[in-house]
């Protein structure tokens, strides 16, 4: 499984940093591995990757942070690959608007 967490108040991302995260910090979603390949396969992680420039792999952790960056990711999704109707896309999106919603971002703990 592979987890994509949203902080819910910037106090809260900052706990985020140092692993100090209390109850109600986090809204987290998990994705398969099945999933994570398909999105790898559909070219949403390489997609955001490069219009982002960050590096969401296997190996180790990423964030989008900031609204544009947020706003950028939304939009991606929304207009290239929500079609695909894969459930792993609906959670990235999700996940994002959830960012968007706390004003902090979106973490990848894969």
């Amino acid at each position: 499984m592979k987890c994509i967490s949203v902080p819910t108040s910037i106090e809260a991302m900052s706990r985020l940093d140092y692993e100090a995260y209390i109850d109600g910090d986090l809204v987290d979603a998990s994705i398969t591995d099945e999933d994570y390949i398909s999105i790898v396969k559909l070219g949403l992680v390489t997609s955001l990757n490069e219009l982002l420039d960050i590096n969401i792999d296997d190996y180790e952790d990423e964030k989008i942070v900031g609204i544009d960056a947020l706003t950028q990711a939304k939009l991606i999704i929304e207009n290239i690959f929500i079609s695909s109707e894969s459930t792993a896309v609906n959670i990235f999106l999700s996940q994002v608007n959830n960012a968007i919603k706390y004003k902090t971002g979106v973490f990848f703990y894969f």
